[in-house]
């Protein structure tokens, strides 16, 4: 046959060349590519993954417990006896029968004033007592028993020896007062005068500070009238002594608000026998406002404000038999420091949500661990 009768697509078959070989195997692997991602595709329309929320949480199982909460205070040491001795005479410090810091009993003397003068004053008021008694005396006799003499002259020399005797008392109690005696057992905390210096009645003195009785006086916030009662308990300890905390019994509680910073007084005393409390000392204070022997409490880190209440969250299941957070409105009570009384809404033996409660809402599935690391939430 000749050569140029045949027709294109009857040319003979030809392996390429060896430069063409890279190329085809390229081609097929391109197109193997090709057929998996179609295979995967048709698989994950086939059967969708479902996607689940799940927090790990901690909880705990509530269970009654007592609860106290307290109020502090600062309050300032006193003394039931704090008074400044003044002078009721006038006249010259003569001498200081004691000194600074010295303890006194009740009737001795801690100062003297000279009493020269009143002394003089005394003699001269005694003559002339003496004086008007005689001539009251004569006067009297010559009226009532002779008839002799006015009813004038017999008043006028009564009156007269009954005024002499007058001053003359007065002056004696002038001359006791130029001592100044301690009225009560104490301390003499200072002296205001000097020996030789002139004083004048109604000068302080002497500083005294009673010793045998010492008290703590605080003012307490309104709020609590109807709480702090005549014996409570207060605890009571000072940051500038190295002693235990001591136990303090409230004596006075004032019918009274000072309406400059709506407090009213209360007097708590100290055990007596101790050496180391000072007047004006700054004491801390704790007293007891509520005490519950039996009472739901928890922390307020797991109680969450929402739609102006309170919930908190609790172990609860779902129809699968899952664990999941369910939601408790609850009814807030008194609270103290991070613990707070649960009036309503949780019951003892329910299973709180304590850490990881802040991920969840109302059907959240929940996980529960007993780590105490970091909680995450995850999808």
């Amino acid at each position: 046959m000749n050569s140029s009768l045949r027709t294109p697509i009857m040319n003979e078959f030809r392996f390429p060349n060896p430069s063409n070989r890279w190329s085809m195997l390229l081609l097929l692997l391109l197109f193997s590519v090709s057929l998996q991602n179609c295979s995967t595709s048709e698989m994950e329309n086939s059967e969708p993954e479902e996607l689940i929320k799940m927090v790990n949480v901690e909880t705990e199982v509530l269970s009654p417990e007592p609860f106290n909460s307290f109020l502090r205070l600062v309050g300032t040491v006193e003394t039931s006896d704090d008074v400044q001795l003044s002078a009721e005479v006038s006249g010259r410090v003569l001498t200081h029968v004691v000194r600074e810091g010295q303890r006194v009993r009740k009737g001795q003397t801690i100062l003297r004033i000279d009493d020269a003068k009143l002394s003089q004053e005394v003699a001269r008021l005694e003559a002339m007592v003496a004086q008007s008694e005689t001539t009251w005396n004569r006067v009297q006799t010559l009226y009532e028993e002779e008839n002799i003499g006015s009813e004038i002259d017999y008043l006028t020399t009564k009156y007269a020896f009954d005024q002499n005797k007058s001053a003359l008392a007065s002056l004696l109690v002038d001359l006791e007062n130029t001592e100044i005696i301690a009225p009560f057992n104490g301390v003499v905390e200072t002296i205001f005068v000097e020996e030789g210096e002139m004083v004048a009645p109604g000068m302080p003195a002497i500083r005294l500070i009673g010793a045998e009785q010492f008290v703590i006086s605080a003012g307490v916030p309104a709020r609590y009238a109807n709480v702090v009662e005549l014996g409570d308990r207060v605890d009571v300890w000072f940051d500038t002594q190295v002693q235990d905390t001591l136990a303090g019994t409230i004596v006075y509680v004032a019918n009274s608000i000072d309406p400059s910073n709506r407090t009213f007084k209360i007097d708590i005393r100290l055990p007596s026998g101790q050496s180391y409390y000072k007047v004006d000392m700054i004491a801390n204070l704790r007293l007891n406002t509520l005490s519950l022997d039996q009472a739901v409490v928890v922390s307020e880190e797991f109680v969450y404000s929402k739609d102006d209440g309170y919930v908190m969250y609790v172990k609860g299941t779902n129809s699968e038999g899952k664990d999941i957070a369910r939601e408790r409105k609850v009814e807030l009570g008194p609270s103290f420091k991070t613990e707070v009384v649960i009036n309503q809404g949780l019951v003892p033996g329910d299973e709180i949500i304590t850490i990881g409660s802040a991920f969840l809402n109302e059907g959240v599935r929940i996980n529960v661990v007993n780590s105490t690391g970091p909680v995450l939430a995850f999808d």
